[in-house]
């Protein structure tokens, strides 16, 4: 598969996803004075992963 292919890919089985499982992808600025290594841990951390959806849910509850 060439990396075109791939990207093809990607983006179909992205869109696949999102309407089974909606989703959003959001970009966290890493804060200063954190290590970067276990800052960018936190992307496959279900822990983190389950507390940003709860934080989610009190932010879209809080805001109606």
């Amino acid at each position: 598969m060439t990396e075109k292919d791939s990207e093809k890919f990607e983006k179909v089985q992205s869109r696949i996803e999102k309407k089974i499982s909606p989703y959003i992808k959001v970009k966290i600025p890493m804060p200063e004075g954190v290590d970067k290594e276990a800052f960018l841990e936190l992307e496959n951390d279900p822990k983190f992963i389950e507390s940003l959806k709860k934080k989610t849910k009190k932010w879209l509850t809080k805001k109606k």
